[in-house]
């Protein structure tokens, strides 16, 4: 519980990490994926390299 809430203390602190989040675990998500997951998770990743 104490990872949980230092890790939202974290993310509330610098507000732009707290936007970027879902690009990033979406892009994470999608480059799971085989075979078109690399090409499909690496610009929506890079959206949130963008947005920090």
């Amino acid at each position: 519980m104490r990872v949980v809430m230092l890790m939202l203390a974290a993310l509330s602190l610098s507000g732009c990490g707290l936007v970027a989040l879902p690009f990033r675990v979406t892009g994470d998500v999608l480059s799971v994926v085989p075979v078109v997951g690399k090409p499909l998770g690496a610009p929506i990743h890079a959206v949130g390299d963008v947005i920090d």
